[in-house]
């Protein structure tokens, strides 16, 4: 295959137990003099997460931020900015889930851009590096650790809005797994599926690659073999290692290969109902990726990566799906709109034309930017039609 790609990944990965220890050199490193730890309040008061990290910043000036909600909102985007200038910050340490991270690499943008954070969304936002940021990843799945993209919630206005820039990914990412022993059980396995979506859809994107791939198919692997483990055992630290792994290289992939109508059709539903992303996801993924078959002969290739031996592209890309199904099954989450109670089908068109704005809609292997698309993706996954 004759392909002409870029493949861009600037963070440093630190991985193992108990790194988190390696905070310290790494703000050595970039010659940081305060940083301020982004975070939400459940880690900072129910867990022992930020005292890890208080702990390894002994003698050290901080401040901590801890008003980062799921879904991480403009104004609270905003309200962070203003303290860490009035602070004098000049790095960050995002502590948390996707929306931590999200909410640290906005903060990032506004020190260049200055305002409100709803006044810059796009892409390719920044001329150059903002301050130096350590990402810290709680979950395994969101990827956010590695990824050139921060959504944020606009509360007023009811929908996500996307901000992207290769300046983005955080200058670090430390894996370490001894911090997700808290995550409750649906988180792990909501995020768990937020990386298998974003492994996936960077597999059918438009805009794949080979190093991509490699990224994702090897994620897809990993994610099978230790979801479950983890699920079943929150203690097994290798498994836990394992989907940070997993969940990074969904990020890296994603981040070079974009995602697609799966992606658009979830941000919806997280601005519309609060679903959270990575049930959204996962909600969304098996109907997706049967709307997309035709034209995706790549599903071949996952189907290969978990075992299924099928020559026929479009039957090992069904056999996929139908496998897709099972796994989520496995681990407890609902494979219908109908089984959430919250979804409403007369919203649907509403979803419809959220979605077809959302920018990841546009490297979907199949042309989706049609409300009767996405309606006929919706339908079926109100029904559990693949």
């Amino acid at each position: 295959m004759e392909k002409s790609f870029v493949f861009f990944l600037r963070t440093k990965i630190i991985s193992g137990k108990d790194m988190v220890r390696e905070i310290p050199l790494e703000l050595e490193r970039t010659k940081s003099k305060k940083p301020m730890i982004v975070t939400d309040k459940i880690l900072k008061e129910k867990t022992n997460v930020i005292s890890k990290v208080e702990e390894v910043l002994d003698g050290r000036e901080y401040i901590i931020f801890d008003e980062v909600k799921p879904d991480s909102e403009c104004s609270i985007v905003d309200k962070a900015y203003r303290i860490a200038k009035e602070n004098g910050v000049d790095s960050i340490i995002s502590v948390g889930g996707g929306s931590s991270i999200d909410t640290a690499k906005a903060v990032c943008i506004l020190y260049e851009k200055g305002g409100k954070i709803k006044d810059h969304p796009g892409v390719y936002l920044l001329s150059k590096e903002t301050v130096p940021h350590i990402a810290v990843p709680t979950t395994a799945g969101t990827g956010s650790e590695v990824s050139h993209v921060a959504v944020i919630k606009d509360e007023e206005e009811k929908r996500k809005l996307v901000y992207a820039d290769f300046y983005l990914m955080p200058s670090v990412a430390i894996l370490d797994p001894t911090l997700t022993i808290s995550m409750p059980h649906s988180v792990t396995a909501h995020t768990g599926m937020d990386a298998l979506t974003h492994c996936i859809e960077s597999i059918h994107s438009t805009v794949n690659n080979p190093v991509s791939d490699a990224f994702a198919l090897h994620g897809i692997k990993i994610i099978f073999e230790n979801l479950p483990r983890v699920l079943e055992n929150p203690s097994d630290i290798e498994a836990r290692q394992n989907m940070q792994v997993a969940a990074m290289m969904g990020g890296a992939a994603f981040t070079n290969a974009q995602v697609g109508v799966v992606h658009a059709i979830a941000h919806s539903l997280g601005a519309i109902y609060g679903i959270p992303h990575g049930l959204a996801n996962s909600l969304m993924l098996p109907y997706g990726m049967s709307f997309n078959l035709p034209e995706c002969p790549r599903y071949k290739l996952i189907a290969q990566s978990i075992g299924i031996n099928e020559s026929d592209p479009e039957k090992a890309g069904k056999k996929l799906i139908e496998k897709i199904v099972e796994f989520i099954k496995k681990i407890g989450l609902p494979t219908t709109l109908k089984e959430t109670k919250i979804v409403k089908k007369e919203d649907f068109k509403k979803i419809a034309e959220l979605s077809i704005g959302d920018p990841s809609i546009i490297s979907n292997p199949r042309f989706a930017i049609m409300e009767e698309a996405i309606i006929e993706i919706l339908e079926k996954a109100w029904d559990g039609i693949i």
